[in-house]
């Protein structure tokens, strides 16, 4: 059987190579006068919590890996200081019964796990008090961001408490968070913890769910550098 000729086939093998390549997710910079992109989503992959009331180190865990830096759940969560105020640490039984108020099992805040974030090396800063147009402004640059919610999206009453010392916090029932992973007219993408799965959330119901807590958030310094 006659060679084929070489020429046409290095030809072949380079034009695959560049189909195939990975082409970075375009990111906006506010910087640059332009108006954010109308969707937005940063196809990050989750996964289910291990334990009934781990969903903060499941999103702080799911977050890390998408900033290749991949991390056991119970190893995340074990790195958290205990209290019995969650703007402090953890508070309760991991794998007691949802729909608790401290001091019996409910989780943490914003403030604890951002900090256990930055010790094992991803910059990341505690929110509270922002909006939807923050929070897409993050997401068109680039940065997931972890919410706090409840678990079924609702807006219950929040709860006004203070701990053994005195010091003040807002709790509230079925406290749960989620990473905000992007946008599209109207809603709000989310990676719920419990499931690992992304679902599209009108942005309304979010916002008002997300208000019960103070619009509490974590969010990485920088997008990542793979260009995820």
């Amino acid at each position: 059987m006659r060679a084929a000729p070489l020429l046409p086939l290095l030809l072949v093998v380079a034009w695959g190579a560049v189909a195939c390549r990975a082409t970075p997710t375009p990111r906006w910079d506010p910087a640059a006068g332009s108006a954010g992109p109308a969707r937005v989503n940063l196809r990050l992959k989750g996964k289910a919590q291990e334990r009934s009331l781990s969903c903060e180190s499941r999103s702080a865990c799911d977050l890390l890996a998408h900033y290749g830096r991949p991390m056991g759940e119970d190893a995340f969560r074990l790195g958290l200081p205990v209290s019995d105020n969650p703007d402090l640490g953890f508070v309760g039984d991991v794998d007691g019964p949802g729909e608790q108020l401290p001091p019996s099992g409910y989780g943490v805040h914003a403030e604890p796990l951002a900090a256990r974030l930055r010790a094992v090396g991803l910059p990341v800063r505690a929110e509270r008090g922002r909006g939807l147009a923050w929070l897409q402004t993050q997401l068109a640059t680039g940065r997931p961001v972890i919410v706090w919610a409840t678990g079924m999206l609702d807006a219950p009453q929040p709860v006004a408490m203070r701990d053994a010392r005195g010091r003040a916090f807002v709790v509230a029932r079925g406290e749960h968070t989620f990473l905000a992973v992007g946008y599209e007219p109207g809603r709000i993408l989310l990676v719920d913890s419990a499931t690992g799965r992304e679902k599209a959330v009108p942005a309304r119901r979010f916002d008002a769910s997300w208000a019960v807590l103070g619009r509490q958030a974590v969010v990485p310094d920088a997008p990542p550098a793979t260009g995820r």
